[in-house]
C-alpha cells in the first residue's frame, strides 16, 4: 500500500512540473478597442479656482450687508486653507 502512494506521489509531482513549464498562452487581442473616455466639460462651477471665486463673492456680498464678522472671519479662514 506505501508503494502505491508513493508511486501516486510521483505521478503528482511530475503532473505539476508539466503544467509548470506550459506557457502562459497569450491574450486574445481586442478586435475593437473601447476609446478612452472623454474628460468632463468644465463648467464655470468646476474646479478649485472657481471655489475661490464664489467664496470671495460670497464674502464681499456679507461685508456689504453688515454681516457678523464671526462668519466673514470663517470664510476668509477657509480661503487660508
Amino acid at each position: 500500500m506505501q508503494k502505491e502512494a508513493e508511486e501516486r506521489v510521483r505521478r503528482m509531482q511530475s503532473r505539476a512540473r508539466l503544467v509548470g513549464e506550459e506557457p502562459c498562452p497569450m491574450p486574445k487581442q481586442n478586435i475593437n478597442p473601447v476609446p478612452a473616455p472623454k474628460p468632463p466639460p468644465t463648467t464655470f462651477l468646476s474646479g478649485a479656482e472657481n471655489d475661490t471665486f464664489i467664496i470671495l463673492a460670497l464674502l464681499w456680498l456679507l461685508w456689504h450687508e453688515k454681516a457678523d464678522s464671526k462668519l466673514l472671519l470663517a470664510l476668509i479662514y477657509i480661503l487660508l486653507q
